[in-house]
């Protein structure tokens, strides 16, 4: 069953239309609707549930309300949730908390982006890196540093669509490709 974007899009406007803009607030609801969509598609009976047109709303309500109190979720999260289901749109759970995220970034002009090194890097290297591209960018950006002792050594920096590549591993693959093109 194909995503209503267009109803996707509506419902997380709105949702944050309704929230302070406030970053606690803002990443506690991040993580409900990640919780929300991973639940939505990892759980067989949870999607079904939401899923099944013969089911009563107000069957699928107890379900929601469940969810909301075992899972402490923001009011706003539950009331985007109950209105959901209640359109039968239950399938745009499966993007809403990419869908989310993406907005947040957006209205704060931030880009989330990942910093690959071979080994660990130091805090006052990564802030370099974190300002450079920044700068490029025009945008702040929140990196996550992640290990990958495949690149042999070197750097690979990505955000948002901004990719800078300078590990030892790709410059082997070039070289590579260029001797055997001969």
């Amino acid at each position: 069953m194909k995503v209503d974007k267009k109803i996707l899009k509506r419902v997380v406007k709105v949702l944050l239309n309704k929230l302070p803009k406030e970053e606690s607030v803002l990443i506690k609801v991040a993580d409900d609707l990640s919780l929300v969509q991973d639940l939505y598609r990892k759980d067989k009976t949870f999607r079904n549930i939401i899923l099944n047109p013969q089911l009563p709303y107000e069957e699928k309500e107890k379900v929601i309300n469940l969810l909301a109190e075992k899972a402490s979720l923001n009011e706003h999260v539950v009331e985007a949730l109950k209105y959901i289901v209640k359109i039968n749109k239950g399938n745009i759970l499966r993007e809403i908390s990419d869908q989310f995220s993406f907005e947040v970034e957006k209205f704060f002009a931030t880009v989330k982006g990942e910093v690959i090194t071979a080994y660990p890097i130091d805090e006052s290297l990564l802030e370099e890196v974190k300002k450079a591209v920044e700068s490029k960018l025009g945008k702040k950006v929140e990196f996550e540093v992640k290990q990958d002792p495949s690149i042999i050594a070197g750097i690979i920096v990505k955000a948002g669509s901004y990719i800078l590549d300078s590990s030892v591993r790709t410059y082997l693959r070039k070289l590579e490709q260029q001797l055997t093109s001969y």
